[in-house]
């Protein structure tokens, strides 16, 4: 185990003529190191994932970032995958490689496995019989905030079984459901709800699973005919987030989130239209991150507060103070804290693959339609949002959606004559 500080940071700081007085500072950081940023603690403290190689394209080896202190931990260079973490940073999950024959070249294959910084090394939580080298023995996908639950996938020869651990079972085998290949993705922080996917008539199926009795559920619409899968929930396990196929006039899967079982389209379904739409976290004012998909291409993405349209979360990030260079792109957004003031993600830079985080500091609230940030709204916001009408301006771009539209108009309507201090 060998740790490495201080950390490398790219900061911004907001410009307070440039951006208006609701609106927060974000700032970039990454380092030399990072590959991909994967996961982290819901307070973002934390964070997991693969270390970068000399390549800058493949990782070697695996990390804890403690974003405190600044220290990045490497692990041993047994994990292969670090993809979640616990509240404490004591616990990773990831997979490693195992031996199966001594002796047999062969016989090597990917295991779910755990790290804790008590031992510091990797060890295999093992794999459900009969799972072979299909292609992997078993692999972990996501643990509980205590550490005392993992879920992840192991096989049945070439079908895919969802799976939960805990010290006390062992790996445990979800229900199969629909046509089976089936995988358990993400957990809540107590464990007690496990949601993935299932193999369903015409390709992955969203599916939840009971983490107490391990009875799971087809998510809608439609059953086993629908098409998409669970790929983030909120810490309690109330509100799911993925991905599914609605038919709809492009063609393309849609960001989703289930919230009591029924299925509601996040924005547009996604931020460019014909491209498939993929949610992958939440944060507890509601703001979510995930990215679009279209033959190998994505594009990263933010709904904050959880309405209105998707942003683009380069530019939402650029414009709100960070100082991302150019010919650098975030790409894929991971996770994002439990109070929305931490995401972190991997991304392509001119060398290769990088990891990040953009820290958010929550700018101060006034009343809505103060365009001006005077305390009051009047004609002075009601001028300066017609001034700007149509165009992309920041001034008078009340909700942040990169134009000055009838939303901002109506803000400033909906509230004339208010002052902020009540």
């Amino acid at each position: 185990m060998k740790r490495i500080t201080p950390l490398t940071i790219l900061a911004g700081t907001c410009i307070a003529a440039q951006i208006a007085q609701a609106t927060p500072t974000v700032e970039f950081q990454t380092d030399s190191m990072l590959f991909s940023c994967d996961n982290m603690s819901s307070d973002g403290r934390y964070v997991c994932g693969n270390a970068r190689g000399l390549s800058g394209f493949f990782p070697e080896g695996t990390f804890i970032w403690d974003t405190q202190t600044g220290i990045i931990t490497l692990l041993n260079t047994a994990g292969k995958d670090a993809v979640a973490i616990t509240e404490d940073g004591s616990t990773v999950v990831g997979d490693t490689l195992v031996e199966g024959t001594p002796g047999d070249p062969n016989s090597w294959a990917e295991e779910a496995s755990y790290w804790t910084e008590s031992a510091g090394f990797w060890q295999s939580i093992g794999f459900l019989p009969n799972a072979m080298q299909c292609p992997s023995r078993s692999n972990a996908y996501d643990i509980s905030a205590d550490g005392s639950v993992i879920v992840g996938l192991s096989w049945d020869g070439c079908s895919g079984r969802g799976f939960r651990w805990t010290e006390a079972t062992g790996m445990q085998e979800l229900e199969s459901l629909a046509n089976g290949s089936n995988r358990a993705s993400v957990v809540s922080a107590d464990g007690s709800v496990i949601a993935g996917f299932a193999q369903g008539t015409f390709n992955r199926t969203p599916a939840v699973w009971d983490g107490t009795t391990l009875q799971g559920t087809l998510l809608g619409p439609n059953g086993a005919d629908a098409e998409g899968e669970v790929l983030g929930m909120s810490d309690d396990g109330s509100v799911l987030l993925g991905t599914v196929y609605l038919d709809g006039p492009d063609f393309a899967y849609d960001a989703v989130k289930w919230v009591n079982g029924q299925v509601e389209m996040i924005g547009n379904g996604s931020l460019l239209s014909g491209w498939g739409g993929n949610a992958q976290d939440i944060a507890d004012d509601g703001t979510v991150i995930g990215f679009d998909f279209l033959q190998g291409n994505r594009r990263p993405w933010i709904q904050p507060q959880g309405e209105g349209p998707l942003m683009e979360l380069n530019e939402w990030a650029i414009a709100h103070g960070a100082e991302i260079p150019d010919d650098w792109e975030l790409i894929v957004p991971k996770a994002i804290s439990n109070d929305g003031t931490t995401i972190v993600g991997f991304g392509f830079e001119p060398t290769g693959i990088f990891g990040w985080r953009l820290v958010i500091t929550p700018g101060d609230t006034p009343c809505d339609g103060d365009a001006n940030g005077d305390q009051m709204v009047d004609l002075a916001d009601l001028n300066l949002v017609l001034a700007n009408f149509g165009t992309a301006s920041e001034e008078g771009d009340l909700d942040d959606s990169g134009s000055v539209d009838l939303a901002d108009l109506n803000l400033v309507l909906a509230n004339f004559g208010n002052s902020c201090d009540g």
